[in-house]
This record gives structure tokens, C-alpha cells and sequence, in this order.
């Protein structure tokens, strides 16, 4: 009988594995910052589907109430967001409150918490009295203070002027009053840097190269805006120094691009106020 000898299996040898090692490591770092576009793209897709969803209800409001915009007053339970409860103090937030929504007047048209805020923002930075104090956020979105925007008094919202903003631009108290600049181009919504976020109200001083509050800075460098007629859009930063707004107190200077002003905070004032001047 002829015995057929087994075949002696060749195993890998060292080098061998340390190449397919090598081999794996290369691809998985020339996938790792595909990947990471992805979910950046992503967020920031959900992120813009907030901006809407909150649009929406603004819309809404508007419709169920004459025309009128819903109020926009600053520190005050007759806007959008309640202004009033205890949480409130400049070193608290109420971006870091879910009542502050939940009794605001736009609730009641979409009771999604999740809305409110942007799926890449992690904590919202306040100020406590040893310092920053990180604490997780109920909201990272806030209005223009062109609409409806100021302060609660007798009844009414007053209209606030900003440093130098032009007192021939009032903030609108109705959606056919929006003009300069046109619904398309008019801002609403905005997700604000988690250093400045706290009254809902965000303000761009339009003739002065200062950031009074900030844009922010999530999902590949951007933020979400909705606009007046009633689209939303990713807006990439262009600056350096737009990554850098991480300043607590806010009012920072905004260094110029070459002898041109800021142009990502000129071109968030084209669309708070357009033209800045009469």
C-alpha cells in the first residue's frame, strides 16, 4: 500500500505579518479622515434639519398670530424662550435649561427637545466665579435680534440698538416688514458658539469689526442657519480666527484678512443688517 505523505502546511512567517500589519495600519489612516468627513457631514446635515424644524415653528407662530414674529426680548418669559426662571443669571445660562424651552412660545409647536440643539455640541462653557464651567446644553440655537429682538417693557418689546448699529434698522415686528435684507438672505436661526449662548438673542454689530456674540464652529468648522424664507444652510468659515472665538466675556476684536475686514463676520452682518448704513 503507498502512503501518501501529508503536505506540511506553510505557516506566515514574521515578516510576512508584520507587512499585512503595516498594510492594514496604511488603509485604515487613508479611510480614518474619509470617515471622519462623513460624520462631520452628517451632524452638520442634522444640525441644518434643526435649523428647519425650528423654522418651521417660527413660521407658524407667525401665521397663528397676525403676522406678528414671535418675540425675541431678552431675559424675559414673553419670547421664544423663557428668560425668567432662577438658572438665568449671566453665569448660569438658560441654554442649559430645558424649562427655559419647554415654556418659551415656540414649544408648543414642535415639543422635540432634541431641535434645539446641535448633535455636535458636547457642553456649553458659563462662567462660574472660580472660572469656566462646562454643563450640557438644552440649546445651541438662537434668533437674530433683528427679529422681533429687544427688551420686555410695558407690555411690548423695545427696540434695542447695539454700538453702532443704524437706528434706521429696527428690528422687524412683522414678517412682511422684513427688508434689509430680503427674506433670502435675512438670517433667523443661528447655531451660536457654546461661549457666548445664554439669552437666545444673538447680536452682530454690522459697522463696527467686533463679534459680539459668537457663530459656531462644529462639524468641520461651520454653522447651521435658517433664513426668513424659510430655507437653511451649512455656512463653512473661512477665517482662522473664527476657530479661535473661545473668549467666555465675548466683545472680541475680529483680526482683519489683509486690509479687508473679517469676512466671516461681514458676512454674517450682510445678513443681520443690509446695508449697515443709511
Amino acid at each position: 500500500m503507498n502512503i501518501i505523505p501529508l503536505r506540511r502546511q506553510r505557516a506566515f512567517t514574521l515578516i510576512e505579518l508584520l507587512v499585512v500589519i503595516a498594510i492594514i495600519a496604511i488603509l485604515a489612516s487613508m479611510l480614518l479622515p474619509a470617515l471622519t468627513r462623513a460624520k462631520a457631514k452628517g451632524q452638520a446635515a442634522s444640525c441644518m434639519s434643526n435649523a428647519k424644524q425650528l423654522q418651521l415653528c417660527w413660521f407658524l407662530y407667525a401665521h397663528d398670530n397676525n403676522d406678528v414674529i414671535v418675540p425675541n426680548a431678552i431675559s424675559d418669559s414673553h419670547a421664544w424662550i423663557d428668560g425668567t426662571g432662577p438658572n438665568l443669571a449671566y453665569d448660569l445660562p438658560g441654554a442649559t435649561n430645558v424649562l427655559t424651552i419647554r415654556k418659551g412660545l415656540l414649544f408648543p409647536y414642535n415639543s422635540q427637545l432634541k431641535i434645539y440643539v446641535c448633535p455636535d455640541q458636547r457642553r456649553v462653557e458659563v462662567m462660574s466665579r472660580n472660572g469656566t464651567l462646562p454643563l450640557t446644553p438644552a440649546r445651541s440655537f438662537s434668533i437674530s435680534g433683528q427679529m422681533h429682538g429687544g427688551t420686555w417693557e410695558a407690555g411690548a418689546v423695545k427696540p434695542l440698538f447695539l454700538g453702532q448699529n443704524p437706528k434706521t434698522a429696527a428690528a422687524y415686528l412683522k414678517m412682511t416688514q422684513i427688508n434689509r435684507p430680503l427674506p433670502a438672505m435675512a438670517f433667523v436661526f443661528i447655531d451660536e458658539s457654546e461661549y457666548t449662548i445664554d439669552d437666545g438673542y444673538f447680536a452682530v454689530l454690522v459697522n463696527e469689526d467686533t463679534w459680539q456674540n459668537y457663530a459656531a464652529y462644529r462639524h468641520g468648522g461651520s454653522a447651521s442657519l435658517s433664513f426668513a424664507d424659510g430655507h437653511a444652510e451649512v455656512k463653512r468659515w473661512i477665517e482662522p480666527s473664527t476657530a479661535k472665538l473661545t473668549n467666555p466675556n465675548g466683545f472680541v476684536a475680529a483680526p482683519k484678512s489683509g486690509n479687508e475686514r473679517n469676512r466671516d463676520l461681514q458676512w454674517l452682518s450682510d445678513r443681520y443688517i443690509n446695508p449697515p448704513k443709511p
